[in-house]
């Protein structure tokens, strides 16, 4: 991953073959980002996408191993205990045109993979908390 910040926003760029999950915790851990709303755009060999399942409280998980479009990548980035907590969906379309999305689990790069991280500047970062009716780790707002 190649990225560039200006003061404010980080622009960066997956090349062939990057894993997006992982890119991502690389670049919030070396660059100290707090929290971040990202946009991104791209190509992919392969996206785990999925919804979340409310009434067993669980992710249902599909993984398509073909050429897509990323025709849109939507999320945030907080803080975790541990490492960076990554929510984010995405949109996507195959070679016929048919599109699909969800929650993204992680993808592959085929092509490249254009982000915008919009950093939030007010104090030290957002947490998250377990809602006790979705079981979902909610914005601590």
């Amino acid at each position: 991953m190649k990225a560039k910040f200006d003061g404010y926003n980080w622009l960066a760029r997956l090349e062939r073959g990057e894993k997006l999950v992982e890119s991502l915790d690389r670049l919030i851990i070396e660059q100290d980002i707090k929290t971040a709303w990202l946009f991104g755009i791209g190509a992919a060999s392969s996206a785990e996408v999925g919804y979340y399942d409310l009434k067993n409280k669980d992710y249902v998980w599909k993984k398509v191993d073909k050429d897509l479009e990323i025709l849109s990548l939507q999320g945030n980035l907080t803080l975790g205990e541990d490492k960076p907590l990554i929510h984010l969906h995405g949109l996507f379309s195959d070679e016929s045109g048919k599109t699909f999305g969800g929650h993204v689990k992680d993808l592959t790069v085929s092509i490249t993979c254009e982000l915008f991280l919009h950093n939030w500047f007010a104090g030290q970062g957002i947490t998250r908390f377990i809602d006790p009716d979705t079981g979902l780790k909610l914005l601590d707002l």
